[in-house]
């Protein structure tokens, strides 16, 4: 898309209506020996918004959720929108289902819990009682019950 943004602005006398589209909706940011496709700006002293290539959505992605502090989709999506334009909701809620972190604070289903019931006796110490911890939402090896 940045060739072609270039090609569209050098040919003036032979442009054609794909040509027009493009040089309307983006535009080539030089610094220095980078060149970056940016969304066309109204004035020159407006942020540009960058357009990110797929090999850098990762890092912007990665970034963004560092710096929301492992934020949900709409925190993301707000941090993004201040400096990028194409980062779609689907790449960041698939980024964030990814999250080891995130997957680490999520809450665990909760079991329905057991009905304890007291032991009534006539006489002392005619009855013992065993007390079970239910380890059933974090079973080891197996084993739901200590």
């Amino acid at each position: 898309m940045l060739q072609d943004v270039k090609t569209a602005a050098v040919s003036k006398e032979s442009r054609n209506q794909h040509d027009y589209h493009i040089l309307r909706k983006y535009e080539v940011l030089q610094c220095g020996p980078v060149e970056k496709l940016i969304k066309k700006r109204e004035h020159a002293e407006e942020t540009p918004m960058y357009f990110v290539t797929i090999e850098e959505t990762f890092d912007v992605l990665r970034a963004s959720h560092i710096a929301t502090g492992h934020g949900g989709r709409d925190r993301m999506m707000k941090e993004i929108k201040k400096k990028y334009a194409n980062i779609s909701v689907q790449a960041i809620e698939l980024f964030k289902s990814l999250c080891l972190e995130c997957q680490k604070k999520r809450t665990r289903p909760k079991t329905t819990g057991v009905v304890v019931r007291p032991i009534l006796t006539k006489d002392f110490s005619c009855r013992g009682q065993v007390d079970l911890v239910d380890m059933q939402s974090m079973s080891c090896n197996g084993y739901k019950i200590i």
